[in-house]
């Protein structure tokens, strides 16, 4: 039997730091990434050191902890407060390799059905998210222009039921030009009461206001997201000669709810007066706003990034993300990195926003395949 080791996060008595609520440190894994090549079209693992296996933390549970602790101190600052994660299915479902994890370090426990099986609901998890935004759940996760493979979207569409049983709400964003192809990913996700939107963008930056009223448009109040009917992702906002303009723009927009970065070309942040100028259509009624907030990377746009950082420097920027330049890989459990988003969502209650979708959740991925199980 391999003795169990804690890694969980934890809240302290303080809470999350930054907020008035800090964060012990947990016990830390060395993060062994020297000559990995990352990642590749298999995910092929390559010249990675050993890490012994009781040394193998869990991160995807220090992702959801926290993804926990934020939706607790915002839920307890503004109970509507919206929490909208990014992908990151294995979250909310537990797969083979999180089983594997427990049954290595646990045998005997694991005989004696002290853990959840494979396909579990992860309710603390579930119950921190009000919903999920997928990408390319139909059309774009194997390529732009290609329908998904549905081998490819199992563990996606698994917690698409999952979630919508648990009354959560399942948006998708689909990468597509052909009209075909746009067509069909519009209907598979009609099917599965999924509400998609369709960029045309194969650079995936999402930058633009589409030309032309938004499908459904819907002149009635939209205060949650159950009765959102429309949606527009604009996560860069490098088009905009000003943040006025970019501000201007929107709001001349119907869309039921906006996803946005709330810095204009990343570095001139919203004010709590834009807050309440983009929450209203142009016709006149509510909508949600909510704000980008990445939890795997950081980004040297972005207000918190000083100008003496380097990979390395603090020691929880651990290498430069493989397919962003100018964005870093975080050792994002750090008490240190924590500090700094639980600041970032601080600020983002304060200029009223309705809610945050969660950006790179999915980062476990890159930790583990430093540490493979085998």
């Amino acid at each position: 039997m391999i003795g169990r080791r804690t890694f969980g996060l934890g809240l302290g008595a303080m809470g999350l730091a930054g907020l008035g609520l800090g964060w012990p440190r947990d016990a830390a894994a060395a993060l062994r990434i020297n000559g990995r090549l990352f990642p590749d079209k298999d995910r092929k693992l390559r010249d990675i050191p050993y890490t012994p296996f009781e040394q193998i933390p869990n991160h995807r549970q220090y992702m959801r902890d926290i993804v926990i602790a934020l939706s607790s101190y915002a839920k307890g600052r503004k109970s509507n407060f919206i929490m909208l994660g990014r992908d990151a299915p294995e979250l909310l479902v537990k797969d083979q390799r999180e089983w594997d994890w427990e049954s290595g370090r646990d045998v005997d426990g694991a005989a004696a059905g002290k853990y959840t099986p494979v396909g579990s609901v992860v309710r603390p998890y579930l119950k921190a998210i009000d919903g999920i935004l997928f990408d390319g759940l139909f059309c774009g996760m194997d390529g732009f222009d290609q329908p998904t493979d549905p081998t490819s979207a199992k563990v996606a569409l698994s917690a698409v039921s999952t979630l919508q049983k648990e009354g959560r709400r399942v948006f998708s964003l689909e990468y597509a030009k052909d009209k075909t192809q746009v067509a069909a990913a519009t209907k598979k996700a009609a099917q599965v009461k999924v509400l998609d939107y369709v960029t045309q963008d194969d650079a995936r930056q999402f930058g633009q206001i589409p030309a032309g009223r938004p499908p459904s448009e819907n002149a009635e109040h939209v205060t949650d997201l159950d009765h959102v009917r429309n949606f527009l992702p604009l996560l860069h906002s490098t088009a905009f000669g000003s943040k006025d303009d970019w501000v201007s723009a929107l709001a001349r927009t119907n869309y039921d709810m906006l996803l946005l970065d709330p810095f204009w070309r990343g570095v001139e942040p919203l004010t709590a007066i834009d807050i309440k100028a983009l929450q209203m259509k142009q016709l006149g009624s509510r909508r949600l706003v909510l704000a980008e907030l990445s939890l795997g990377r950081a980004m040297d746009t972005k207000f918190y990034w000083k100008k003496d950082w380097t990979v390395g420097s603090p020691d929880w920027l651990v290498a430069p993300a493989p397919d962003q330049p100018g964005q870093t890989m975080v050792r994002y459990w750090d008490e240190g990195w924590k500090s700094v988003i639980g600041q970032y969502m601080q600020g983002l209650i304060d200029i009223g926003v309705d809610g945050v979708l969660l950006n790179d959740l999915d980062a476990y991925f890159y930790f583990e395949d430093m540490m493979p199980l085998r």
